[in-house]
C-alpha cells in the first residue's frame, strides 16, 4: 500500500485481509493496463464525514476524491445503528459520530443457507469496515470487502488519530499533497474531516426544513424520540419534508433513530 510520509500500516491491522488493503493480496496486481497510480492501490483511513463530503468525478469511472486525492479502498470504524438483511446483501447503517453511512455486504448466492450469509453483528456494536466507496441513485454507500468486530475500544480512538494523520499529510504537505491538494497548506482549513463542534455553524448551511426539525427536537428534548407524524404536525411541515430533513440531519450526525425508523432524537455532544 502507499506510504504516507512514513505511514505504511497500522497497529490494529487496518491494512485489511492478507495485508492487501482491505481485500486480498495480489487481487489488483498484474493489470494489463500497466502500472497504476499509488492511490489506486492504497487503503485510506477515513471518517464517515469524509465519505459523505468526498468529491465524485464526472463520467462512468465513479472515481472519488478526498483532500484532492483519488481514493478507492477505505477503512473506518463505526457503531452499528441498524441492520437490514436483504435477499442479496446485508445493509448496515454505521455511525462514527461524524455522520451515518450505509455499508452493504453482498451475500454468496451459492451459500444462502450458510451461517456466513447471516448478520453476525448486533446493533450498538462497534465494527471496522474495509471496502470500496460507491454511489447508486445519488446515494453513497460502502461496498464491504471485510467487516470485523472491534474488540478493543482503543481501536476507535486509534483510527480517528490515524485518519487525522493521513488527512493532514495530504492537506499540509508531503508527497502527493503538493500536486493533489494544491500544496498551499490551507486545505484543512476549508474542509474539516469531523462534524462542527458548534451547531450554529451547521445550522447556517443546513436547509430550512432541517433547521426547523433540529430546532423542534432541541426544544422537545425527548430521550424516547419524537415520531415524524408529531414533528410534521407541530412544525407545519409535510411528512416528505420531515423525512428529507431527517435524512440530512442523520447524514451529519445530528440525530438518531430510537424505537423505530420513524422516531428521532437529537444526538447530544456533536
Amino acid at each position: 500500500m502507499t506510504s504516507y510520509g512514513g505511514y505504511a500500516r497500522t497497529t490494529y491491522g487496518a491494512t485489511g485481509g492478507d495485508d492487501g488493503g482491505g481485500f486480498f493480496g495480489g487481487s489488483q496486481s498484474g493489470s494489463q493496463g500497466g502500472a497504476k497510480h499509488p492511490s489506486e492501490e492504497s487503503l485510506r483511513p477515513v471518517t464517515v464525514k469524509q465519505i459523505i463530503d468526498a468529491e465524485q468525478a464526472f463520467g462512468n469511472d465513479g472515481t472519488f476524491r478526498i483532500d484532492g486525492v483519488d481514493i478507492t479502498q477505505v477503512t473506518f470504524v463505526g457503531m452499528v445503528r441498524q441492520i437490514s438483511p436483504q435477499t442479496t446483501n446485508i445493509t448496515y447503517r454505521l455511525d462514527d459520530g461524524t455522520g451515518v453511512v450505509e455499508v452493504k455486504q453482498w451475500l454468496d448466492p451459492d451459500k444462502q443457507e450458510n451461517d456466513t450469509n447471516r448478520a453476525t453483528f448486533q446493533e450498538e456494536q462497534y465494527v471496522r469496515v474495509w471496502g470500496r466507496l460507491k454511489s447508486f441513485g445519488n446515494k453513497r454507500h460502502v461496498g464491504a470487502h471485510v467487516i470485523k468486530p472491534v474488540t478493543d475500544f482503543n481501536e476507535v480512538n486509534y483510527h480517528l488519530l490515524e485518519a487525522t494523520y493521513v488527512h493532514l499529510f495530504f492537506t499540509r504537505g508531503g508527497g502527493l499533497a503538493a500536486g493533489g491538494a494544491g500544496g498551499d497548506g490551507n486545505a484543512a482549513e476549508d474542509d474539516s474531516m469531523f462534524v462542527e463542534n458548534n451547531d450554529a455553524v451547521f445550522l447556517k448551511s443546513a436547509s430550512p426544513r432541517a433547521r426547523k426539525m433540529y430546532q423542534y427536537l432541541n426544544q422537545s428534548k425527548s430521550n424516547e424520540g419524537t415520531n415524524i407524524q408529531i414533528i410534521a404536525r407541530e412544525t407545519g411541515m409535510t411528512i416528505q419534508d420531515v423525512m428529507a430533513a431527517a435524512e440530512e440531519l442523520l447524514n451529519h450526525g445530528k440525530i438518531y433513530t430510537t424505537i423505530d425508523d420513524e422516531t428521532f432524537a437529537l444526538l447530544e455532544g456533536f
